[in-house]
């Protein structure tokens, strides 16, 4: 079954500043509490392929789609040798909208599956908070970013 997260923070930025933290896809170990390293193997933009990893393992997202200052999609290679997570499915829409006056709405919407139901069923609720957690570091990580940038 496949289930959903959606987190979403507003920043007293503007769009554009916004959408230049969260798209320097390349640099995103420096504001995810659970990435080492993070770099692009190739292209930009919608195609492009990012490898990441952790002290648990390695994996490559795929980005299937790119819209400047607005969104991007991408998919986790979940099946690949060295994936960390008992995941079948994570794939993630981010997004950044305008909120007024220099603000702007950031949300991330992650859609995952387990590998295993029971599995899933045992450990799902402790990896959802785990991973909002991340998540909301993540944001506050970027939100002091572009506040300073800003």
């Amino acid at each position: 079954m496949i289930k959903n997260i959606s987190i979403s923070r507003v920043v007293n930025a503007s769009k554009t500043a916004t959408w230049a933290i969260i798209s320097d896809v390349a640099g995103y170990a420096k504001y995810a509490p659970n990435i080492d390293n993070s770099k692009i193997l190739s292209g930009q933009g919608k195609g492009m392929i990012r490898e990441c990893s952790n002290k648990d393992g390695n994996w490559r997202e795929i980005y299937t789609a790119w819209q400047p200052e607005h969104y991007y999609d991408f998919e986790i290679e979940t099946q690949k040798k060295g994936y960390p997570y008992p995941f079948k499915l994570l794939t993630g829409h981010w997004e950044v909208k305008p909120k007024g006056d220099n603000k702007t709405l950031i949300t991330m919407n992650f859609d995952y599956e387990f590998k295993n139901k029971l599995l899933g069923f045992m450990i799902g609720p402790m990896m959802r908070r785990q991973f909002i957690k991340a998540c909301q570091t993540l944001l506050d990580n970027w939100e002091k970013s572009v506040i300073t940038t800003a």
